[in-house]
């Protein structure tokens, strides 16, 4: 009996070492699976950065290359890269970037924004481990669209809110946003003042003021405190600080581009330097505008007519080529709204520039010297396949009159459709007090840009209108509103603008870059 229990007790112990031995050879082997998928794992993200830092040495490359047009004195431009993307873009992007094959993706570029898809291959194989193999796709634009015609509102250098606008789009200002209760008018050549801090500026997008964010990005008089209370409560206005300058905007190589002429003639020799050309050229005998060819043609004012051309007749035989008016011009429209005098041909104005009446763009125009808008009622023209606009751009200073006064229209409609943007450096100002303003598009300016504007009703029979400044400040006390829908002055940004014949668009000298997110295209 004893016997047969040393022989249990044995097997026991057999039974239970071998047990022993077999857990313990499991938990060796799953060890060491283990540290393998750890090792591979590893090696996995190893690939993976190693793709992505691939992409990043290119995108920093482009960045250099792109910083040479925006810079305080540019060494090339958009027009140059463009010219030769192989030898201007892809061949130092290789250079810098050997792994990454560079590829202009034609189907997405047009010729003011130019695609690129940037794709990086890493594989490694660490000894007996499986080779691991990362690809990565980045899409890469660089766009010479102008940064102002993304804007509803804005300056190169502050924008002053003076009352109570309505704004649906983006404002920038590079210098601190100024916002104040007080629009300022002028009334029968006396100058008043009116403040209503019940009304805010109504702004449905975001403030951009380009300064660091220890900096103020407002700056109030009227309002207490200075902070994001000061824009109207009934939509939602972003303040931000951005490091995302907007690149100033070089009129002179824009309008060189567009007359294709060097991109280094200075304005004031553009006049004789087209002259000595083999351009078209037509001397008028009267006032208006009459024979024209779809050609690049010079229009030389008759001279008993101080150096003023003047169309009162549509324009409608498109070109690309642009009308060149040697002197001012008159655009008049008696028309009425309904049936707008039509422009579809691009025009540059070597003198001032005159607008009135009732008039539809499909262009772009170029004045060498300032802009008037009198009474101009501006639309788009819309074709079968997109709506068109007007984009001026003025050397000299905007002046923006409406004569609508003391009445509201009977419509939301716009009254301009229009981008208008000038490069003079002085302050330009925009009055919606006793006249309404109603805009799609954008305005933007050099300068200090500075927006004067009344909330509330004024229709008043010419009879009944304020016998002075005093009587109209009393009037517009009695008549104030709160509400938005009452502002006097409305902004509504238009993304069609982008959808113009992008060679009618004008041409930065400065690239923009956007850069998608990288996509990995295989595991």
């Amino acid at each position: 009996m004893k016997k047969s229990e040393e022989g249990y007790t044995l097997l026991f112990v057999l039974v239970t070492l071998t047990v022993l031995s077999v857990l313990a050879i499991a938990t060796i082997g799953v060890s060491l699976q283990s540290t393998r998928l750890t090792e591979i794992r590893g090696t996995n993200i190893e690939v993976d950065t190693a793709t992505q830092n691939q992409l990043d040495q290119a995108i920093a490359a482009l960045q250099q290359l792109v910083a040479k047009t925006s810079q305080e004195n540019p060494t090339s431009s958009s027009k140059e890269l463009f010219a030769d993307i192989p030898n201007e873009i892809v061949l130092p992007l290789k250079t810098s970037a050997p792994l990454v094959d560079v590829q202009l993706n034609e189907a997405a570029s047009n010729v003011r924004v130019k695609a690129f898809d940037l794709t990086a291959h890493v594989e490694e194989t660490k000894g007996d481990q499986p080779t691991v193999k990362k690809t990565y796709t980045q899409r890469v634009y660089l766009s010479a669209i102008p940064s102002f015609l993304y804007y509803t509102l804005g300056s190169d250098n502050q924008v002053i809110l003076n009352g109570a606008p309505r704004i649906e789009g983006n404002v920038f200002s590079r210098e601190a946003l100024k916002v104040t209760a007080t629009p300022n008018f002028i009334y029968n050549g006396q100058t008043g003042h009116y403040t209503d801090k019940l009304a805010h500026p109504y702004i449905d997008g975001q403030v951009r003021v380009f300064q660091p964010q220890t900096q103020p990005l407002l700056t109030c008089t009227d309002f207490l405190p200075c902070d994001a209370t000061v824009f109207d409560p009934t939509t939602k206005t972003d303040l931000v600080s951005t490091k995302d300058t907007l690149i100033p905007f070089d009129f002179e190589f824009a309008l060189n581009d567009f007359l294709t002429i060097p991109s280094n003639t200075p304005l004031a020799s553009v006049p004789t330097y087209l002259k000595s050309q083999s351009i078209e050229k037509s001397v008028l005998t009267g006032p208006f505008l009459n024979e024209l060819s779809t050609k690049k043609q010079i229009i030389i004012p008759a001279p008993t007519e101080q150096n003023t051309v003047t169309i009162t007749d549509d324009i409608v035989k498109e070109s690309l080529e642009p009308l060149i008016i040697d002197g001012n011009l008159t655009i008049s429209s008696l028309n009425p709204i309904t049936q707008p005098l039509e422009i579809k041909r691009p025009i540059v104005v070597l003198g001032d520039l005159l607008i009135r009446g009732n008039v539809s763009f499909a262009t772009t125009i170029f004045s060498t010297g300032s802009s008037r808008l009198d009474d101009a009622n501006i639309q788009g023209i819309t074709s079968s396949t997109n709506q068109n606009t007007l984009i001026l751009l003025s050397k000299g200073t905007l002046t923006i009159n409406r004569v609508n006064k003391f009445s509201t229209p009977k419509t939301d409609a716009p009254d301009m459709n229009a981008f208008l943007y000038s490069d003079s450096p002085t302050l330009n100002r925009i009055y919606s007090v006793g006249s309404t303003m109603n805009l799609q598009g954008g305005v933007f300016t050099k300068g200090q840009l500075e927006v004067n504007a009344y909330r509330g009703t004024l229709d008043l029979p010419e009879e009944r209108y304020p016998a002075d400044v005093t009587a109209l400040t009393t009037l517009m006390n009695t008549k104030k509103s709160a509400d938005a829908a009452q502002s006097r002055l409305r902004l509504k940004y238009d993304a069609s603008v982008l959808k113009n014949p992008t060679s009618m668009l004008p041409l930065s000298r400065a690239v923009k870059m956007y850069v998608e997110t990288p996509k990995r295209t295989t595991p």
